[in-house]
Parts: C-alpha cells; sequence; structure tokens
C-alpha cells in the first residue's frame, strides 16, 4: 500500500512539472519587416530586414509579426525602449540609427486580463520594470474589422492575427504603431 502511494505521489508531481507552462514572453528579440518576396529573415547585426533604431518612433509602441526568436512571432518595442533607442542612436551622431531595433518577445492576450502576461522567460517576473500588462498595441478592434472586409488588405497587414490587444511594459498611450 505504502508502495502504491509512493508511485502515485511521484506521478502525481512528475504531471504537475510537465504542465507547468514555460513562455519565451519577454525574451529579447528583433522586431522583423513584411517582405512581400518572403525575402531573407532579419539577421542582425546586418539589418536587411530587421526594423531599425532609426524606424522607431519615440514614444510609440512597435509591434511586429514574424520574429522567429519568438514562439508567438510578436515582438515589441515599447514607448519607453524607442525613445531610449533612438536617444542613444542619435547621441552618437546618429550611427545607431541604422542598427537593428530591440524588442522583447510578447503575445495576444484579452483585455482586462494580465494574469497572462507574466514574462516567464528566465525569470523576468521577478525584475522591476519587466511587468507587463494585457493593452492595445494595434487599431482599435474596430477598425480592424473594417480593414479585415479585405482579405487581401487583412492579410497584408494582420497575417493570422487579428487581436489589438498583447502583454507590453509600461502604459497605455495612442494604441501605438
Amino acid at each position: 500500500m505504502l508502495r502504491h502511494l509512493l508511485v502515485g505521489a511521484v506521478l502525481v508531481s512528475a504531471a504537475l512539472v510537465a504542465c507547468t507552462a514555460s513562455t519565451e514572453l519577454g525574451k529579447p528579440c528583433t522586431p522583423v519587416k513584411k517582405l512581400e518576396d518572403g525575402g531573407t529573415p532579419c539577421n542582425p547585426p546586418a539589418p536587411a530586414n530587421c526594423v531599425t533604431v532609426g524606424e522607431l518612433s519615440a514614444g510609440k509602441d512597435f509591434v511586429s509579426f514574424g520574429a522567429t526568436e519568438c514562439e508567438d512571432l510578436v515582438c515589441v518595442v515599447d514607448q519607453e525602449s524607442a525613445s531610449r533607442q533612438l536617444s542613444e542612436a542619435q547621441r552618437d551622431a546618429g550611427a545607431g540609427l541604422d542598427s537593428a531595433a530591440t524588442g522583447y518577445c510578447s503575445r495576444a492576450c484579452v483585455q482586462g486580463n494580465d494574469s497572462t502576461c507574466t514574462p516567464q522567460y528566465q525569470d523576468m517576473q521577478s525584475v522591476p520594470g519587466n511587468a507587463m500588462t494585457c493593452r492595445e498595441l494595434v487599431l482599435d478592434p474596430a477598425i480592424i474589422a473594417e480593414i479585415c472586409k479585405d482579405p487581401v488588405l487583412c492579410e497584408r497587414y494582420f497575417g493570422s492575427n487579428r487581436s489589438s490587444f498583447f502583454c507590453a511594459r509600461g502604459a497605455p498611450t495612442d494604441g501605438g504603431i
């Protein structure tokens, strides 16, 4: 009997460990450009198909779909990070504006539900300033629905992702770019 309980306890423990989801949420990534011809992947430091620091806008969120470093293929540069990267690049006489921008892996989320936005990558949730919330980073859902009335435009701008809300650091502003 004791042996059966011990075996049962081991099986339950193994199942709990196997069910613990480890995600790449918060992992560093490089935002990519969508290329009509498929092109070559973004491969920093030569940023042929990478979003560059010079393409960011200070104080604006930037979301990129197709970042292969991320399990959900979503890479975000939040407004604070965009401002910081631009400032650092401009301090060096603009030399860094052509370098690849740096973001972090994100995923779509449900408005008002921050519980799915806890960064798990390398225990990042314990690092001050890495807290994420579910916030609107892309266009308003009504605008997305309007654009998606045309399937070709919808695919071009959003791919398979039609969400407006993503896990991100910082406070919400105007919906980003």
